[in-house]
This record gives structure tokens, C-alpha cells and sequence, in this order.
């Protein structure tokens, strides 16, 4: 389920940021790079996909492939889009080469199950983030990770229906490690790097 306001957010998004620039390289960012950002939780700062890439550490094809495959469970992520498609139509947009999302390409189930462990016995903070959804949940989950030490684990209570399916996925894309994941409570361990 999927909070009925969260589509106006993205769609402002995607309006307001198309022609904007990358806050890491400062080249002109498409929609489409809008949306992405928004995925990972940088809906302020946004940034090109070649930068987002580069930030996850990983190769920029497969930071595509699963944003895309993240994008197209999720109904606010696929109307940005969607927008972001119809804004652009005509130009060369690079980050959307090859990687059409159309409604019918999407399938109704869930990412699988985060993997399961034996909770930790302790965590290293504990965040209570209420019904907080989509992009604001994971913009600030990834400052409150930041200030935490490498290898330290946030405790952290996520009540949005979205965060049994966003929050593995995020942390799949980012690097932090999902500990345990028992709706509404998940245990996140902060990326060595």
C-alpha cells in the first residue's frame, strides 16, 4: 500500500528539478536522474546517475537495472517516471536509454524477504521515524547513518505499509546492511565505507 500523497510529492519533484544541476558533477540532471535521487534519498540534493553510481561505489548499469526494478514496484516512483518521460520527450536523455518503464512492465509482487538473522542484542541509536514514507523516510535514514560510525547499527521503527519493500532495497543500493527486518522494527548496520 502506498501513501496516496506521496505521487504529487515526486511529480513536483520531477517538474521542479528537470534542467537543474548535478550537486556532485554540476552537469545539467534529465527527470529521470530526479527520480533516482529521490529513490536514494537525495530529493534536495539531487544527482546525476553517473554521481549516484559513483557514490554507491558500484557499476553504473547495475545502480540502474535496480533503481528501475525498485521504481517499478512502487506507483509515486513510476508516475515520476512516467513525467519525467513525457518532459523529455524528443531530447537524449541518457539515463533512461534503453531502460523504458512502461505500467504494463511492472510486475505486482514485492522484492523478496530481507534476510533474516538473529536480532542484534543492542544498537548503536534508535530512531523512531512514526509514518514517515517514500523519499523523506530514506533521505533521513541516510543522515542518521551517516552519523554513526561504520559497522554501528541503528535500531530503527519505520510504521509506512511502503517499508517492507523500500527499506531492503535501499539498503541493498546503498551498501548498508539489513539485519533484521520485522515490520515495523528493522535493524540497519552503517557500511564499513
Amino acid at each position: 500500500m502506498e501513501r496516496p500523497e506521496a505521487t504529487p510529492v515526486v511529480l513536483r519533484a520531477v517538474e521542479r528539478g528537470l534542467g537543474g544541476r548535478c550537486s556532485g558533477c554540476e552537469r545539467e540532471v534529465c527527470g529521470h536522474d530526479v527520480v533516482m535521487s529521490f529513490v536514494l534519498g537525495f530529493k534536495d540534493a539531487v544527482r546525476c546517475l553517473p554521481c549516484l553510481a559513483r557514490g554507491l561505489g558500484r557499476e553504473l548499469a547495475a545502480v540502474r537495472a535496480t533503481l528501475l526494478d525498485h521504481i517499478a514496484h512502487r506507483d509515486c516512483w513510476s508516475a515520476g517516471w512516467r513525467r519525467a518521460s513525457e518532459l523529455e520527450h524528443g531530447t537524449s536523455c541518457t539515463t533512461a536509454s534503453g531502460a523504458a518503464l512502461a505500467a504494463d512492465d511492472r510486475s505486482n509482487h514485492a522484492p523478496t524477504d530481507a534476510p533474516r538473522a538473529e536480532a542484534p542484542r543492542r544498537a548503536d541509536a534508535e530512531w523512531d521515524a512514526g509514518d514517515m514514507g517514500c523519499g523523506d523516510l530514506v533521505l533521513e535514514l541516510r543522515q542518521r547513518l551517516t552519523a554513526l560510525r561504520p559497522g554501528q547499527v541503528l535500531k530503527l521503527s519505520a510504521r509506512d505499509p511502503g517499508a517492507p519493500a523500500d527499506l531492503p532495497a535501499w539498503c541493498g543500493l546503498t551498501g548498508h546492511a539489513l539485519l533484521e527486518a520485522r515490520h515495523p522494527t528493522y535493524w540497519i548496520r552503517r557500511k564499513e565505507s
